[in-house]
């Protein structure tokens, strides 16, 4: 019996390779994270913590007036 090598691995085998910043969460080969400030962060946490990062930047607009 010949065995053919898989061109692409078994993603349930994979091992991950990081782990988000904050909630810790295992990140795999092809899953999408940032790296913000250092830190690798998964897709669930980059926009809050990019939201309270940029809070010092946050502003209301007045109606505009004519």
């Amino acid at each position: 019996m010949h065995t053919l090598p898989k061109k692409y691995p078994d993603p349930l085998r994979s091992r991950p390779l990081t782990a988000c910043f904050l909630c810790e969460g295992e990140l795999y080969p092809g899953d999408t994270c940032w790296r913000l400030a250092g830190r690798v962060l998964c897709e669930d946490c980059a926009a809050p913590w990019l939201t309270d990062a940029l809070a010092c930047c946050r502003m209301r607009l007045r109606e505009v007036r004519r």
